[in-house]
């Protein structure tokens, strides 16, 4: 059985806090065959920089990091992507030109074969990006066949969407997971066909906070409609996301649960 540890969107410095306290208790506690997390908000709260993007993957181990809407956001990263055999963007956003920046087929630390799509949604988000079930299934045709593990990030605004993945994919993939959101959904489950989904994986981040943001400039949008400068909270760090059990087999996902470690709680 294969291990999968699924981290939802870190978001600045307390996130990355949140991930360097606990990574020991979640190799020691879930031995995970695959570390996976999301990384587009863990640079100041938008974007992913080389320096944190090779800090997840050579220092704390992580096999693979998808991104999002806000992938793009520290240039650096952009001329970066080609180069960078673990890091994908969305491959339907209106700013992938190519849409295998979205799938990886990738060996994790642990030796095992597994493939990753990163998607973005359309509804509630920009206009311009391309239909994601139709670039889902030419993603998932071209997985070869041996390759039996299959993971989908799906990062949208609408929960239906995400659902929708899901039951478009099942039997397809193994697991399908939400991103972007920024809130721990309480509904994980298999579907029939063996693919695992949950709405939301959550926020890694602080939880003193409007979706890891600051309250006072959040606020203020919401209240004025001026813009303000948002800034990642730093207070009460938190790490979500999922484990989920594959078998190696038949790429079919036979547990999933929800983690939530409290950094308080933490004792290392």
């Amino acid at each position: 059985m294969i291990k999968v540890f699924a981290i939802g969107d870190v978001v600045g410095r307390a996130g990355r806090k949140a991930i360097e306290k606990s990574i020991g208790l979640i190799k020691k506690r879930y031995k995970p065959d695959i570390l996976l997390l999301n990384g587009e908000n863990s640079a100041g709260g938008f974007g992913i920089t080389k320096k944190i993007f090779h800090q997840f993957t050579e220092e704390w181990g992580f096999d693979c990091i998808t991104t999002g809407n806000h992938w793009h956001d520290k240039k650096e990263i952009i001329p970066f992507i080609p180069e960078a055999e673990r890091l994908l963007v969305p491959g339907n956003m209106e700013n992938v030109a190519d849409e295998t920046a979205g799938l990886k087929i990738l060996t994790s630390t642990t030796g095992v074969k597994f493939a990753v799509i990163n998607l973005i949604g359309k509804a509630f988000m920009h206009d311009g990006n391309r239909n994601p079930f139709q670039a889902a299934s030419r993603l998932v045709a071209k997985i070869p066949e041996n390759v039996k593990v299959r993971i989908v990030d799906m990062h949208a605004e609408a929960s239906s969407e995400k659902a929708g993945m899901a039951y478009f994919l099942r039997s397809k993939v193994s697991l399908v997971y939400g991103t972007h959101s920024h809130v721990p959904t309480a509904d994980e489950r298999i579907l029939s066909g063996g693919t695992g989904f949950v709405t939301d994986l959550g926020l890694t981040g602080s939880y003193d906070s409007i979706i890891g943001m600051e309250p006072k400039a959040a606020l203020k949008r919401m209240l004025t409609s001026k813009k303000a400068r948002l800034e990642p909270a730093k207070d009460n760090p938190w790490l979500c996301g999922i484990t989920a059990e594959i078998d190696e087999n038949s790429g079919y996902c036979k547990k999933i649960d929800r983690v939530c470690l409290k950094l308080n709680d933490i004792d290392v």
